[in-house]
């Protein structure tokens, strides 16, 4: 085996200089905006909510608002672009109700991010409200069946890992690997969005370089590595295994800055949209963030 010598090493970061940086970007001042926001930050990947985040019910989409937006990605080639579905989505719930309420949501953001221009939809994937992890998984499958077999476009859904709280399925990565091969007649429009900050929360160690590449290899060896396709960029100062959703600015938590480094430079994930969820404004911590991921390629 070839030692990595000067030559080696040059390869290994031109790679990392093609890692697609971008952020969670608010839409409620008009998509005019949030596009010369995205422009002024020069974000090469961006993930919006498409309607209310907490509610049911989503605005009509304005067709001519929303073709402009598209357009607007295209031509600063921001690529790729994500919707966040909202929050109410519970696929795992026994409520067949719920189901319904979930079922029609995740379908019609499918379908919307198509309008926007949007290649992929993150999803949370709910909850089995007690009835045991493999309920859950099992409804998620039969929930997701449905929705993809009928969702029209070419948006692919991407099953966002879990913090653990609660009775949440996907904080572990054997369930999103379950529910991926349960549906190989889905794979083009199924994936995985991993997330730093839950996946500590959910007691995967990605503090550090070297917790943050054994955990990157525990997934990518139970998931395959182009079924992931987003990585949220968020630290942490939960505890361990804590299971709470808290995010904090890069390098202020437990994953530090060797861990997003380390997440930068795995190349198995290079292909990946890297957004941040961060708090804050996006001119001001936003971009703090920015500066600071984009210094660790």
């Amino acid at each position: 085996m070839p030692q990595a010598g000067e030559g080696e090493f040059t390869r290994m970061s031109d790679v990392a200089q093609e890692r697609r940086i971008g952020m969670h970007m608010r839409t409620g001042r008009g998509l005019d905006k949030a596009a010369e926001m995205i422009k002024a930050l020069q974000l090469q990947a961006v993930q919006i909510f498409t309607g209310n985040p907490s509610a049911w019910r989503s605005a009509s989409v304005d067709p001519k608002a929303t073709a402009l937006f598209k357009e607007a990605l295209a031509e600063m080639e921001v690529r790729p672009a994500l919707s966040h579905a909202m929050y109410l989505i519970n696929l795992a719930s026994p409520n067949p109700n719920f189901q319904k309420k979930s079922r029609e949501a995740l379908k019609a953001e499918l379908e919307r991010a198509e309008a926007y221009g949007l290649q992929y939809v993150v999803t949370h994937v709910g909850s089995h409200m007690g009835d045991g992890a493999q309920a859950g998984i099992d409804r998620v499958v039969s929930q997701l069946d449905l929705v993809l077999g009928t969702a029209a476009g070419s948006a692919t859904c991407l099953l966002e890992t879990s913090a653990g709280g609660g009775a949440y399925v996907g904080a572990k990565f054997d369930d999103l690997a379950q529910i991926l091969s349960r549906l190989p007649q889905h794979a083009e429009r199924l994936g995985v969005c991993f997330d730093t900050a839950h996946a500590y929360a959910s007691g995967y160690d990605v503090a550090g370089a070297e917790g943050m590449t054994t955990t990157l290899e525990q997934l990518t060896a139970i998931i395959p590595a182009e079924r992931i396709r987003a990585c949220h960029c968020n630290d942490t100062t939960v505890t361990l295994g804590g299971k709470a959703d808290r995010h904090v600015n890069i390098g202020q938590g437990n994953v530090g800055l060797e861990g997003f480094r380390a997440l930068l430079h795995f190349d198995p994930l290079a292909h990946c949209a890297f957004v941040l969820e961060t708090p804050g404004e996006e001119m001001l911590e936003g971009l703090e963030n920015l500066n600071t991921l984009r210094s660790l390629r």
